[in-house]
């Protein structure tokens, strides 16, 4: 990251689309970037009837901000609610967790999450329906 500015402005529009953890996430700002190690953040986009793959960060907290529609994060398997302009989720290290969309839905859910301080490898794992580690990710 370039520090001979006082701020950086970023086009949330030029940072690819990955499939990662079964939906399409985008990071804005990430490691893999070059950006800082404090946190990283991006968009998750999850269509009616799908969800993350359930997870855990072991240094890493998440926050989630609704941006579009009204999703959940389910966190240590009780659904939260996540509606655009309305909740703040914060799900700290550890914690088994993960967003979906409910099929009664009519659009996408999506939401800007952050980590803090930023995800780097190792950090995050899968986990099975009852929090049990089920592979690693990055």
């Amino acid at each position: 990251m370039d520090h001979s500015q006082p701020y950086h402005l970023y086009d949330v529009d030029e940072p690819a689309v990955r499939d990662r953890l079964g939906i399409d996430i985008q990071f804005l700002m990430n490691v893999d970037q070059g950006d800082t190690q404090m946190f990283d953040q991006g968009i998750i986009t999850v269509d009616p009837g799908e969800s993350v793959t359930p997870h855990v960060h072991r240094y890493s907290g998440e926050t989630f901000y609704g941006l579009d529609g009204e999703g959940e994060i389910v966190v240590d398997g009780d659904p939260v609610p996540c509606h655009a302009d309305d909740h703040l989720v914060f799900i700290p290290p550890g914690v088994p967790h993960y967003p979906r969309n409910p099929e009664d839905r009519d659009g996408p859910f999506r939401a800007m999450f952050v980590h803090s301080p930023a995800v780097l490898n190792g950090d995050t794992y899968t986990v099975d329906e009852d929090g049990n580690p089920a592979d690693l990710e990055k």
